[in-house]
């Protein structure tokens, strides 16, 4: 009978070879996603180290108020630039075509002021994109909080209703003799058919992704949600001064209103939230105008 040898300490730390083979077999439990990626990283790097300290959080937004000054800057300096093709544009279309229109004239019509709006609001998101993607290297939509909001999406959408019925509340009863210049693109049928796309499909994302979505959660992050609510409030209020210049009881009723979106997209830590209510609200006023100017024929202008 052969005699066992006792196991020497060495050998009774040493890894079984077959052992090893078969623990290799079976893949290690994967990260459960990027951030768990970078704290293992991060604790590797300090054991190395012998950095025990706990690890500081990356700050959520990660841009910070040079960013927020920065794009009202590019903001300003986009203006010029958009006027500066458009009239460009104009100018070399007048001489093709011989249009009798001048200048004056055609800054007026509501096709082009709503052709340089657009291209505006769509630089202001180009800078956001690159600002965001190339130089916080963030995802997109997820570091803009575009997820679903809790609850139902009609909650936010009838929400958005009642702010509108609201608004035009406070305007009734406290109402303006003054003639606003938004009123002078409502030129036409054909005016007012365009400005309701503008003001449904566009102009609610741009604004609500520039406002609630870049200006927000530095504004929260740096003095909580009441300043957050009443600065992006103002903001939102102060873009729209030009169209409702004199009217005092419309730009209330604007900062109310962006206040409401602001202090939605707080509670519910989602884009989408506020989105939807701004969507419902412009969608409200302009049915509301439809109604009761028989298909936009009937337009005061």
């Amino acid at each position: 009978m052969d005699e066992q040898r006792p196991e020497s300490p060495e050998n009774a730390n040493a890894p079984d070879p077959l052992t090893e083979r078969q623990l290799s077999l079976w893949p290690a439990a994967p990260l459960s996603s990027a951030s768990d990626s970078e704290a293992l990283a991060t604790d590797t790097r300090n054991e190395e180290h012998g950095d025990l300290s706990p690890i500081r959080p990356a700050p959520d937004p990660p841009w910070t108020l040079v960013d927020l000054a920065a794009f009202i800057l590019f903001a300003f300096f986009s203006f010029v630039f958009a006027n500066v093709v458009g009239i460009a544009v104009f100018s070399a279309l007048r001489r093709r075509f011989s249009w009798r229109l001048s200048l004056d004239q055609a800054l007026a019509q509501t096709p082009w002021v709503v052709l340089l709006q657009t291209g505006w609001e769509l630089l202001w998101l180009g800078f956001i994109y690159l600002t965001i993607s190339k130089k916080y290297q963030r995802r997109f939509w997820e570091a803009l909080k575009w997820v679903k909001a809790p609850g139902q999406p009609t909650a936010y959408l009838v929400a958005g209703v009642g702010l509108a019925f609201g608004a035009n509340l406070i305007v009734n009863l406290f109402p303006t003799h003054k003639h606003l210049p938004v009123e002078k693109l409502f030129s036409s049928t054909e005016a007012a058919y365009l400005l309701a796309f503008f003001g449904i499909c566009v102009a609610p994302f741009i604004e609500e992704l520039v406002f609630r979505g870049f200006f927000y959660p530095v504004f929260e992050r740096l003095w909580g949600l009441a300043a957050g609510v009443f600065l992006t409030g103002l903001l939102f209020a102060a873009i729209h001064v030009p169209q409702l210049s004199g009217g005092w009881e419309e730009i209330t009723s604007i900062f109310i209103v962006g206040m409401a979106f602001s202090y939605c997209r707080g509670k519910t830590r989602s884009l989408v939230a506020p989105y939807l209510m701004h969507l419902a609200y412009n969608a409200s006023l302009f049915v509301s105008l439809f109604i009761s100017t028989d298909r936009f024929r009937n337009l005061k202008v």
